[in-house]
């Protein structure tokens, strides 16, 4: 019987999942900040090759981009569903659960969390990063100008970027400080915007806007 002469298929390794590349970038972000994070390290905790990373993103600039990117994707998805939630609740009732929604995330994610903030630095993640900001700002906005009655749409966006402002530097305290339960920080929170927000005067978010 004469040999097949069909080729031997060559066993491919299975390709990384992305997600997975992305995972090790933020831990190893987080972890150094850019500077502090090498290639190396980053393919080691992703179970990868450095070449894997520059054929996958092509630079560690556009590396730490994507992260970013995803980090602002995943919390843009927890925070506007929470958001759309609880309309017929009480207004302290859908407030604490917009801001749970936050801090339940950042004690979730504590990596994407500082990846975020460190993302500020630099050029690279500067456009996922206005655009995510961006994004839950104007959604706050919506829920400013909703639950005020009021049509100032300025001054609810200048409303919207106090709240996402103090949420977003509470946070980033909290988890630094180990001595500070989220929770608490969260409650915190909650009880200074709702006395702020009920005293606020709607005629000056009309003024604004």
């Amino acid at each position: 019987m004469r040999p097949s002469s069909r080729p031997i298929p060559v066993a491919r390794r299975p390709r990384v999942a992305e997600e997975r590349l992305l995972d090790g970038a933020t831990a190893v972000f987080a972890e150094g900040g850019f500077e502090g994070a090498t290639m190396d390290a980053i393919a080691a905790r992703a179970g990868t090759t450095k070449p894997t990373l520059y054929a996958r993103f092509g630079s560690k600039e556009e590396l730490f981009a994507a992260a970013v990117e995803r980090e602002y994707e995943l919390r843009k998805t927890r925070l506007f569903e929470a958001y759309g939630t609880g309309d017929d609740a009480p207004f302290r009732e859908r407030l604490r659960t917009w801001i749970t929604a936050y801090f339940d995330l950042a004690a979730e994610r504590p990596e994407g969390f500082a990846l975020i903030s460190e993302g500020e630095r630099y050029a690279a993640s500067a456009p996922a990063i206005e655009r995510g900001a961006s994004a839950i700002i104007d959604r706050i906005a919506e829920l400013v100008i909703r639950t005020s009655g009021r049509p100032g749409r300025r001054g609810g966006r200048l409303v919207a970027s106090m709240i996402s402002g103090m949420l977003r530097s509470c946070a980033t305290e909290a988890l630094r400080d180990d001595s500070i339960e989220l929770a608490d920080a969260a409650a915190l929170c909650e009880s200074l915007l709702y006395s702020a927000l009920r005293g606020v005067d709607p005629d000056l978010i009309d003024a604004v806007g």
